[in-house]
């Protein structure tokens, strides 16, 4: 007897473009938060922009952000803006980005957001 064991596995492709609320557990003293929503939409098929609002307790924050950059192939992508890193991990079923704030100060952060709807 012989048994044939057929696995397939199909990559999961990320869904970056959608509405997620911010939590609160970025730390607005130390970093430039995302505050409110994050919304992610498609230019192109290749290029994305998230707009943000913004708080933090240094000036320079600012209240908003728009950001376009390339659309990521997986479930990770670093944005840079004005030498601040913002790291992004999307979640596997989509609902749930975590943000590392990586300031140009060397100030560190994390934050959450939870996908609302898209």
């Amino acid at each position: 007897n012989h048994f044939f064991i057929c696995i397939r596995t199909t990559a999961a492709t990320p869904n970056w473009v959608g509405t997620f609320n911010v939590d609160r557990t970025c730390d607005r003293n130390k970093c430039c938060c995302f505050d409110g929503q994050i919304v992610i939409t498609s230019r192109n098929p290749n290029t994305l922009t998230l707009t943000a609002g913004v708080t933090g307790a240094a000036a320079y924050c600012g209240i908003s952000h728009t950001l376009t950059f390339p659309k990521p192939i997986g479930f990770r992508t670093t944005i840079t803006s004005d030498g601040d890193k913002m790291h992004f991990h999307l979640s596997n079923d989509g609902t749930h980005l975590s943000i590392d704030y990586e300031q140009e100060d060397f100030m560190r952060c994390a934050g959450n957001a939870v996908r609302t709807q898209g």
